[in-house]
Formats: C-alpha cells, sequence, structure tokens
C-alpha cells in the first residue's frame, strides 16, 4: 500500500517527516530536507506499520503453538517425577532426594512460565503496549530465579539444622530406588544430580551410619543448582537494564556504518533487547548534503541485518 502525505511544519527545529520503509524501519528527515524532496511516500509493503509484519507473525504464532505442545507435555511429565520424588523423599527421610526434586520443581515452574508466556506473546499489542507483550518472559525467567534460590536456602537451612541437631535414620534402599528412577527420567541437565543421590543412596544403604552423606549431598548439589542461575539472572539483568547484547559488538556495527559511502558519523546509538532474541537498534546517521538519502539508508539497513543480525532498527538520516 502507497500514500502521499503532505506535512505542514510550524516549528522548521522540531518538526520532522517519518518514513516508514518496506523493511518496516524508519528514517526520520529534517523539515528542511522534505522541502528539498518534495511530496513524501510512506510505504508500508503489504502489512500494517508495526513491530512485525503478517508473514512474521503468521510464522511466530505456529511456532509459538508448536512450542507450547511440547511445553505442556513437559511440564505434565514433570509433575509426575516430582510427586515420586516428593513421596519417596519423605518416606526415606532424605533431604539429597528432596533437593533433586526442588530442582526439578523449578523447572516445572520455568517451563510453566514458558508456557504462559507463549500464550501471552500471541496477545496484540496495544497503543499502551506498542512492543506487545514479549517482556513477561524476562518477568518469568526473574520469578524462576528466585524460586530456585529460595527452594535452596529452605534445603540448605534444613540440612544444616539437621547436622546440627542430628537427624533420623535415611533409607538408604529407597533413596537409592527413588534416585535411580530419577536419572532414568531425568533430562540431562539434572542426570548428574540424579547419580550422585544414587550413589549416596548406595552407601548409606551399605553403611547406614553414614547418613550425614545425605546432608551433604544436598548442600552441594543445592550450590550446583544455585550456579546454575547465575547465567540466567545476567541475562536477565542485562534486558531489565537495557543494555547492548552481548551478541552484538556496538563498536564494530558504527564502524561499519561509518565506512559505507557517504556516511559522515554516526551518534545517538542504541542497542538494546526487549526480550532474549528481539534485538532492537535506533540511531541518528549523518551523511553528505548531496548524498541520496534512500540509498543510503537502504546500506546502512542492509549492513545491519545481515552483518548483524538486527532486523527491528531505526534510523534518522541527517545532513551534513
Amino acid at each position: 500500500m502507497e500514500s502521499q502525505t503532505q506535512h505542514e511544519c510550524n516549528n522548521k527545529q522540531c518538526d520532522s517527516v517519518e518514513i516508514h520503509h518496506h523493511y518496516h524501519h524508519v528514517v526520520e528527515i529534517s523539515s528542511g530536507e522534505a522541502s528539498l524532496v518534495g511530496a513524501i511516500k510512506k510505504t508500508c509493503g503489504e502489512a500494517s506499520c508495526g513491530f512485525s509484519d503478517d508473514k512474521t507473525i503468521s510464522r511466530d504464532a505456529a511456532e509459538r503453538k508448536a512450542s507450547m505442545r511440547k511445553l505442556l507435555v513437559a511440564v505434565v511429565l514433570c509433575v509426575l517425577f516430582i510427586t515420586v520424588e516428593v513421596v519417596g523423599g519423605i518416606k526415606a527421610n532424605s533431604l539429597a532426594i528432596l533437593t533433586d526434586a526442588a530442582h526439578l520443581l523449578s523447572d516445572v515452574a520455568a517451563f510453566a512460565i514458558s508456557l504462559f508466556s507463549l500464550w501471552a506473546l500471541g496477545w496484540k499489542a496495544t497503543p499502551r503496549q506498542s512492543y506487545g507483550f514479549f517482556r513477561i518472559e524476562i518477568l518469568g525467567a526473574l520469578f524462576s530465579v528466585q524460586m530456585i534460590w529460595l527452594l535452596a536456602g529452605i534445603l540448605v537451612y534444613e540440612a544444616i539444622a539437621r547436622l546440627h541437631n542430628g537427624s533420623g535414620e535415611v533409607e538408604g534402599s529407597l533413596m537409592f530406588i527413588v534416585s535411580a528412577f530419577g536419572a532414568y527420567l531425568h533430562a540431562l541437565g539434572d542426570l548428574i544430580q540424579s547419580i550422585g543421590v544414587m550413589i549416596g543412596g548406595a552407601i548409606i544403604w551399605y553403611k547406614p551410619e553414614w547418613k550425614i552423606i545425605d546432608l551433604i549431598c544436598t548442600l552441594v548439589f543445592s550450590v550446583i543448582v544455585l550456579g546454575t542461575t547465575v547465567k540466567m539472572l545476567r541475562n536477565i539483568l542485562e534486558v531489565l537494564m537495557e543494555s547492548t547484547p552481548s551478541e552484538v559488538d556496538a563498536t564494530k556495527l558504527e564502524k561499519g556504518v561509518c565506512e559505507i559511502e557517504d556516511v559522515v558519523a554516526v551518534h545517538e546509538l542504541h542497542i538494546w533487547s526487549i526480550t532474549l532474541g528481539k534485538i532492537l537498534l535506533a540511531c541518528h546517521v549523518k551523511i553528505r548534503q548531496e548524498a541520496d538519502g534512500d540509498i543510503v539508508l537502504d546500506k546502512v539497513i542492509d549492513y545491519i541485518i545481515k552483518e548483524h543480525n538486527i532486523s527491528h532498527v531505526t534510523i534518522q538520516i541527517e545532513r551534513q
């Protein structure tokens, strides 16, 4: 769809004309330049101007449905595994098994939050939520990390209390059987922990007086579980602080844009994510007075998309 829009500028220093190209990127041209180029066209291709076009929305919806089905199956299976481990851990009086169950519970929470996030991503953007609801995924991940830390803290506290006050007998045979079940069914990420609990159960089964191994396993695996959240927490903070994503080299990008023909300088460069994998860029590009703004704009956009894989770009063109 193509339409011509005449802009009347009362304040030459502040007013600007905004053009959406078929890439769905934005260029703003000063009112002075608008008078030179005459009528300005606003083009949005076959889709409405927005964060995504119809093809992207359709593809994302199909991927979202497939992911939701897989996550739903994972949640149901994990709840079954957790039930077995919690019942077995209580009957065996084993904190190590309960730690394993807590780790799996955190996975269930993460799956459930991701499931809700994928459902929420299908909500249409609104004038108030112009980017949609992508950041719900980040908030869900933050809640998941907090849950992991809470459960680990409770188990560590209980383990220290048992070390200080003594604990009841631990059923080594039941601990071994339940942990073997967990080792067989868990994902690879949890497999090491389940095997560790299984070995501990075998030792206690053979030497019941060595029940302290159960508490040692609880402390060690709690630390390991907490360690797995460090990278996730760092990614969450990067998004919430709107830091430049680690996979983008802002210095290299700026240098590459400056090397494009007729580009004089780049300033006001901002690169951020609204969620993991959804990167946005905005900047001002100063070009030579005699340069063709549309051609330079296309070159800049093409470079950013191909070399840095950033598909949502807002660029303001300025004359030297």
